[in-house]
This record gives C-alpha cells, sequence and structure tokens, in this order.
C-alpha cells in the first residue's frame, strides 16, 4: 500500500526535510542577517499498519467486510536529528568565500491533544545548537514552539493540507550577547504522495507559501515554495533520495532596499532505516540564491552525515 510506503519511511522523510529546512537556510549561517529558518521540519509519527477489517456474519447478507478504523496518531513523540555538516560558503557571500564544518544537534517533542479521521493538530517544541568548527563567532542556539493542523483530503493519506504557526527565539551562547532575534511563521501548504505502480519508487510533491515576521525586521519576507522528492527503495531499509526546492521570496524590510530572490536547493540522499525508531543518512545539496540585491547573492555546496531517531507512544 503506497501509505504504508510513506508511512514506513517518515523517519527518513524527517530526516530530509530537517535538513532541507537547514539548507534552504544556508540561513543557518546568516541568521545574524537574515535568520534561520532551519526549524520548519513537520515532526510525523510513524504509524502502523491499519487494523485488519473486521467481519461480520449474517444470514440474510452474508459475510460483510467492515470499514477498518484507522489508528490513532501516537499522542507524544520524542525525537532527535544530529547532523555534521561542511559549509563551503560560511558567510554567505557571492566573493572571498570561506569554507567551515558545523555541528547541528536538534531534540525536541510533540503533543497530539486529540484527533479525528481526518484532521490532526500537533503541538510541537525543538531545541537547536549550531556550532562551528572555526568561526565560532556564527554559533547560535535555537528554540522553536510551533501549532500544526493537518487535514487529510482522502482516506489513503496522499492528499492532504496543513497549516501552521510557529514561534522562535535565536541566542548566542555569549551570555553577553543573548537573544539576538525572534520571529514568527506562518506556513500553508499541500502535499501529494505518489507510490509508481511498476517501480519501488515514491514521490512527493508540496507546494506552499510563508510569510516570516521578526524583531529586528530586516529579515521579514513572504514567499512561495515548491517541495518535490523521489524516493527510491533499494530493499525495505535501503533507500536513494533525490530532492529539490525552488522558492520565491520577496523581503519587505531588508535595509538593501527593495529585494526578490530566487533559491534553489538540489540534492540527493543515501539513507539506511533498519527499524522504525532509527534512520541514517548522507546527503549532499547545491544551493544557489539569485537576488536583485548584488550583495545578497551566493552559492553554497553543503553534504552532511544524518542520525535521526524517534519513539512514540
Amino acid at each position: 500500500m503506497m501509505s504504508f510506503t510513506f508511512r514506513r519511511n517518515r523517519l527518513v522523510v524527517l530526516a530530509l526535510c530537517v535538513f532541507l529546512s537547514a539548507a534552504a537556510g544556508a540561513l543557518a549561517q546568516d541568521v545574524r542577517v537574515e535568520t534561520q529558518q532551519q526549524a520548519r521540519a513537520r515532526n510525523q509519527n510513524t504509524l502502523g499498519e491499519q487494523e485488519a477489517p473486521e467481519e461480520v456474519a449474517d444470514p440474510e447478507l452474508g459475510d460483510i467486510n467492515l470499514v477498518s478504523r484507522a489508528p490513532r496518531p501516537k499522542m507524544f513523540t520524542f525525537s532527535t536529528v544530529q547532523t555534521l555538516n561542511y559549509s563551503s560558503n560560511a558567510f554567505l557571500v557571492s566573493d572571498n568565500t570561506q569554507s567551515d564544518f558545523y555541528w547541528n544537534g536538534r531534540v525536541g517533542a510533540s503533543f497530539v491533544p486529540y484527533a479525528t479521521r481526518n484532521f490532526t493538530p500537533r503541538l510541537t517544541f525543538n531545541q537547536d545548537w549550531f556550532r562551528y568548527h572555526r568561526f565560532s563567532e556564527l554559533d547560535f542556539d535555537a528554540q522553536t514552539l510551533q501549532l500544526d493542523l493537518k487535514y487529510d483530503l482522502n482516506r489513503d493519506d496522499t492528499w492532504y493540507v496543513n497549516g501552521s504557526y510557529a514561534v522562535a527565539r535565536l541566542y548566542s551562547p555569549n551570555a553577553s550577547t543573548g537573544e539576538f532575534y525572534r520571529y514568527g511563521f506562518l506556513n500553508g501548504s499541500i502535499t501529494h504522495l505518489v507510490q509508481l505502480r511498476t517501480a519501488p519508487i515514491n514521490l512527493g510533491m508540496t507546494g506552499g507559501a510563508y510569510w516570516r515576521h521578526g524583531d529586528p525586521s530586516s529579515s521579514d519576507r513572504v514567499s512561495g515554495y515548491l517541495n518535490v522528492g523521489a524516493i527510491y527503495n533499494i530493499c525495505e531499509t535501503v533507500q536513494v533520495s533525490g530532492f529539490t526546492r525552488p522558492e520565491l521570496q520577496h523581503y519587505t524590510h531588508d535595509p538593501a532596499g527593495s529585494r526578490e530572490d530566487f533559491n534553489l536547493t538540489v540534492g540527493a540522499t543515501l539513507s539506511w532505516t533498519p527499524n522504525q525508531y532509527v534512520a541514517l543518512a548522507a546527503t549532499a545539496s547545491y544551493i544557489g540564491n539569485f537576488s536583485t540585491v548584488s550583495e545578497r547573492r551566493y552559492d553554497l555546496v553543503t553534504p552532511s552525515l544524518i542520525v535521526a531517531a524517534q519513539i512514540a507512544f
């Protein structure tokens, strides 16, 4: 079943989403100018297979297969994602680029207060740490609290819409600097999942738009984006993935003046999911930011090693 295949790979998708959000934020380095967009991943529970249909025998109607009950999502989920990254352009500049290694560690917890067959609200808290090898001035931590509302458009969970709002604060590990940025993030999207009938390939496409507003406001923007990913199942536990994310960005308060960006992320991943709790991945991506403001243009290559784990109950 296509829905089960995607659920089996949800932990891989979680790791990819965390990487994509950190990458489309190459913005991990640019937070002091633009902000870190890394904490936009939607944590999903790994759901088990659906319960077998119940059967009822009626002397007049014969055997009847009842519609199966959809399993409830787990109420509590605890997760962690650890990534070791190399940035070819640590300061996101167009000239005189400098490279560096950095570590991003994340721990998170989510809570589902209730759910219906089609509707799932989720409250998630994430704590992130970013530490650079050479440029310690780029080190920062982040805390994010997000409310996500997911509505399934069909019974097999291959079409769904999401609406979410997150608040976040970024702060320096240096006590004398403290908090340097806070923002709100309003996002809406629609997702379609497909499993090809003739090959062990899963496709995922998400189109959406978001509004980020913060203090200071120099990084405020309105954006539209498209995420496209394909997962090829080499075997039950090993997958090769390709992904791309084009995004149009309109900055509303950039100090350099009127600013429109086109940001493109393209990459590939090899992942291993030995069980529903753990995923290991190696990924590499290219990020290009093409801006109407020349000093905001940059190119970035980022290979990463990812370890993700989660438990739900």
